[in-house]
């Protein structure tokens, strides 16, 4: 499994050091990926692929080249908390692992094609990614709430910021409705996938306004 795993990311380099997994992201996948396999977009159907939400808001990079390293610290830290939600985090989710860190790299992956940022190996300039939480959470009885809870640690330039999310079925910004239709398993595919998004985006509006600082 780790072996398909790491061809999966199509990575430039794989190490494990304290319970760290550290990747830099490539900018090519591969197509019909295990990743789409395994994670069925609607409940149980096989073979859907898990959906990855564009940017709320539009932004365009210009072709700015980034190295980007993802460290998945989530087995080191533990968190069962964190700031921004009063939701427990019980890493139980199907996200818990090597999945979870497959699609946060290929979310960055996508959002970051899509921004005109260029994913360069040997460019200057490195983000850092310490992805410190993933969970999905359905909380209630009767009326259930779904919750997409991300938090990443992200060290850029003089950006260097915890970004931290709770979204729910109730918000504006859910892809997924709190009244629709849909199996336990797909609620909570979509609110995570957009929890991934919206911390992303969180980094995008800061990236944003420090290139705008230095006239760029």
């Amino acid at each position: 499994m780790r072996q398909l795993f790491f061809a999966l990311l199509i990575t430039m380099a794989v190490k494990t050091t304290h319970a760290q997994i550290f990747y830099v992201i490539g900018p090519v996948f591969m197509s019909g990926s295990i990743g789409a396999a395994i994670m069925p977009e609607h409940g149980f159907l096989p073979g859907k692929a898990f959906k990855f939400y564009p940017t709320i808001n539009k932004y365009d990079f210009t072709g700015l080249k980034m190295r980007v390293e993802l460290y998945d610290v989530r087995d080191s830290l533990k968190l069962t908390a964190i700031p921004c939600s009063q939701t427990e985090i019980n890493n139980k989710s199907e996200f818990t692992g090597q999945t979870g860190t497959a699609k946060v790299g290929e979310y960055f992956q996508n959002l970051f094609s899509q921004s005109g940022i260029v994913l360069d190996s040997a460019a200057s300039d490195t983000l850092k990614v310490y992805l410190e939480a993933l969970d999905a959470r359905l909380i209630g009885f009767g009326s259930i709430t779904a919750h997409g809870l991300c938090q990443m640690q992200m060290r850029y330039k003089n950006i260097s910021k915890t970004y931290c999310n709770d979204i729910t079925d109730k918000d504006p910004h859910s892809p997924i409705g709190k009244n629709a239709f849909v199996t336990r398993k797909t609620a909570t595919r979509v609110i995570a996938s957009a929890g991934i998004r919206e911390v992303i985006e969180q980094f995008f509006v800061d990236l944003k306004a420090e290139r705008s600082a230095a006239g760029n």
